[in-house]
């Protein structure tokens, strides 16, 4: 077949496009048109023409989606979880269709996070795993946003300047473990704002008996840009204090699957009723003791989607453009639009869905499968281990591509583009 052109991909014979931006919804057209890792134009077939050595996907007339982020993870160094003696967990998401992830903190054997907290130790791990994740990219195209700064006591200004300018930009979420007072943290927050960077905190209970308790007087004190799993982590106030919340902020709001669902759906519901549904975004708060799951955000957008009777489309942006649109300052991903990085799923409804697409699959309760996980205009795999299986296959350059042995299916998942070897031997 020849190499690839990776510098021009179309993605053609799409059934439905789901942009990720709330307000558009799904768009127009059936053709995306990718140039040097960037879409660069969506549109039909009949405008959008393949030229002699262009890659062409056809996606068979399936749904394309944009690769979903996960805004909350507490990540290790390497792709293995020590707590749970796991490897493989970020490469696997990946071919799950996470193709972004954003860590609050991580956790690894001897980290100086919890017991006790050690400024030198939450210093030097923003700085280490900031660079770690800068270079390493699981499954060959992952892209994670990683270095964090816990705020404990014995952090300066000096400190947060420093890491400023090394590049760290996240405060890990407030109330997942500190030593600080209220007062205290209102202070370190003020100057973590003053470098400009961005602040999530907890609601409720924090993680471990001497973490901090973040009340609502605190949130309106500190006025985080984000409110981590506001049903919990895994812990939820009770509903009077979320509902209060909810009326007396506009931030976004995340929930998590590992989280209070019962909490969820009530949030959900509410905000719903009180058009408020665009605060809303979907992490996994994984991997931590309460298990690790690599569809945790896909489980969230169909949860809320079928039980809750939010269109498909929209609680798709929940996982991609809302978490885009907040974190839009440092990240270039979650909408399928002109400019945009091409990260992009082609899914489908599961065989003998009662959905007639992906989306019909999602709003009654159906897990999608995915058939095609594109990074940067790369084609990257086909799907995951135990990925549901979808009806119909992407075909490339006019092959299909259809996995069919189980060794491939469960085991080895066909990847097909690493930076060190180039193309694999199924192209």
């Amino acid at each position: 077949m020849g190499r690839l052109n990776l510098r021009r991909l179309i993605v053609q014979n799409i059934g439905k496009i789901v942009s990720g931006d709330w307000e558009k919804g799904i768009v127009r057209g059936d053709t995306i048109l990718v140039e040097e890792g960037l879409i660069k134009r969506i549109g039909n077939s009949e405008d959008i023409r393949a030229a002699a050595g262009d890659t062409v996907i056809d996606a068979n007339g399936m749904v394309a989606v944009p690769g979903f982020i996960d805004p909350h993870t507490h990540l290790a160094i390497g792709d293995y979880a020590p707590m749970q003696r796991m490897v493989g967990l970020l490469e696997e998401s990946l071919l799950q269709g996470i193709t972004t992830i954003l860590d609050e903190w991580v956790q690894f054997e001897g980290l100086p996070l919890f017991y006790p907290p050690d400024p030198i130790g939450v210093k030097a791990t923003a700085l280490l795993t900031q660079r770690a994740y800068k270079n390493f990219h699981p499954g060959g195209a992952m892209k994670i946003h990683a270095g964090s700064i816990m705020l404990v006591r014995g952090i300066k200004e000096a400190d947060l300047k420093e890491l400023a300018d090394a590049g760290i930009w996240k405060v890990g979420q407030i109330g997942g473990s500190t030593d600080l007072r209220p007062e205290e943290l209102i202070e370190m927050v003020q100057l973590a704002r003053k470098y400009g960077m961005f602040v999530s905190a907890n609601y409720g209970p924090g993680v471990l008996k001497h973490s901090a308790y973040v009340d609502l007087d605190l949130i309106l004190k500190i006025k985080p840009d984000k409110l981590a799993h506001i049903n919990g982590g895994t812990t939820a106030p009770d509903w009077k204090q979320v509902k209060e919340l909810i009326d007396n902020t506009t931030m976004p709001l995340e929930i998590i699957p590992y989280g209070n669902m019962k909490i969820a759906i009530k949030v959900v519901q509410y905000v719903k009723e009180k058009g408020q549904l665009r605060r809303l975004l979907f992490g996994s708060d994984t991997p931590t003791g309460q298990g690790y799951l690599p569809v945790a955000v896909q489980r969230a957008v169909i949860m809320m989607s079928s039980l809750c009777d939010i269109p498909a489309e929209q609680a798709i942006a929940m996982a991609t453009g809302n978490t885009g649109d907040l974190y839009g300052k440092w990240i270039n991903v979650g909408k399928i639009e002109p400019g945009k990085e091409a990260d992009i799923v082609i899914i489908d409804k599961p065989p003998g869905s009662v959905g007639r697409d992906a989306l019909e699959a999602i709003e009654v309760g159906d897990t999608f499968g995915v058939s095609a996980v594109i990074v940067d205009g790369r084609l990257v795999a086909l799907r995951g281990r135990d990925t549901r299986p979808t009806e119909r296959a992407i075909k490339l350059n006019g092959k299909e591509l259809r996995v069919g042995d189980p060794n491939e299916a469960l085991f080895d998942p066909p990847r097909f583009y690493w930076k060190s070897t180039g193309e694999t031997y199924l192209l």
